[in-house]
């Protein structure tokens, strides 16, 4: 009750809430005080070592470490593949140097992946690390160039450099209307473990 008084004060319309299939209860707890649940995320993981080689990425696709890209051009993909997303079709990401802080420069430009074709940018996708472990954090693809493969190309590129790189496992949160991104995983050996709900 104090945070949704709290939210009133400031305006807000609603609290946003996350529990996972692990604890039903959870779920129940807040469904029994009113909330609704408004999106679902399979959290995988592959095993690396053991991961699906399938083949070189389809487009050119380098680390912004190998090949830098202006912030701009990645932001611009991001202000509408953000909004993209099932269930945030009002989501915000806040001007360049906001998005800058926390969407491109607090990652490392060695796993931060840009898929081009010339000069043209398509999409890109970054790899972040957290207590050891390893996640694909986003990928985003230009509306114009979506289901030409280059979210593959992009995990293509991923998964060969965490295997470079020694690293054992990644993991990845797929929401579950992302149809084809969960087949693509499903290509690799992503395992699902369980499910996060908002």
């Amino acid at each position: 009750r104090g945070a949704s008084t709290k939210a009133r004060t400031l305006g807000k319309t609603g609290l946003e809430v996350w529990t996972t299939d692990e604890t039903p209860e959870v779920a129940a707890f807040f469904a029994g005080r009113g909330y609704e649940e408004v999106r679902r995320y399979v959290i995988s993981e592959l095993d690396v070592a053991n991961a699906c080689d399938l083949g070189p990425p389809s487009f050119d696709v380098a680390s912004i470490a190998e090949r830098p890209v202006p912030a701009e051009r990645l932001y611009a993909i991001a202000l509408e593949s953000y909004r993209d997303q099932p269930g945030r079709d009002e989501t915000l990401i806040g001007d360049l140097d906001t998005w800058r802080g926390w969407g491109l420069d607090p990652h490392p430009a060695e796993s931060y992946f840009v898929a081009q074709d010339g000069d043209e940018v398509l999409g890109y996708a970054y790899l972040s690390q957290k207590d050891g472990v390893w996640t694909h954090d986003f990928a985003a693809v230009a509306r114009a160039h979506r289901g030409r493969g280059v979210a593959g190309a992009l995990k293509r590129a991923q998964v060969r450099w965490a295997k470079d790189e020694g690293i054992s496992a990644l993991r990845t949160a797929t929401e579950t209307r992302l149809g084809p991104m969960r087949a693509l995983n499903d290509r690799f050996g992503f395992r699902p473990l369980y499910t996060e709900i908002v």
